[in-house]
């Protein structure tokens, strides 16, 4: 007698299913911040209302990870947070910069800090594929 397998098939089909829509999901959302014109990212408030926004940051880096582990060989997604990188990175300089308009409103030396030896390191670690699904 042949090995039974439980549960409804169709049901196990839909729950895979919605496991790769949460991810399509997440990939778009993430994606919203390589369009600097959508409101509520962490790359519109940085890049046009000049806030550099914490919260808005870990969420991104939580939610790359995620998608990350899940899809470890999405180059999208890597490449928004490489771009996500170069333009922080741009508005520190610019906000240091006495001959550039840019600056950020709520900067503190702290804030940069955090991004340089926190923030950063967690987003470039992301995209070298150092997760360890690969």
């Amino acid at each position: 007698m042949g090995h039974i397998m439980k549960g409804n098939p169709s049901k196990r089909q839909n729950e895979k299913g919605l496991g790769v829509n949460m991810n399509e999901k997440l990939k778009i959302e993430l994606l919203k911040n390589k369009d600097d014109l959508i409101e509520g990212t962490f790359c519109y408030q940085l890049f046009e209302d000049r806030m550099f926004n914490e919260n808005l940051m870990v969420a991104l880096i939580n939610g790359a990870g995620d998608f990350l582990k899940e899809n470890s060989r999405d180059n999208e997604v890597k490449d928004l947070l490489t771009w996500v990188v170069r333009g922080v990175d741009q508005c520190f300089l610019s906000n240091s910069d006495d001959d550039d308009l840019y600056t950020i409103k709520n900067y503190n030396v702290g804030m940069e800090e955090k991004w340089r030896n926190d923030w950063k390191l967690l987003i470039v670690k992301l995209t070298k594929n150092s997760l360890s699904s690969l």
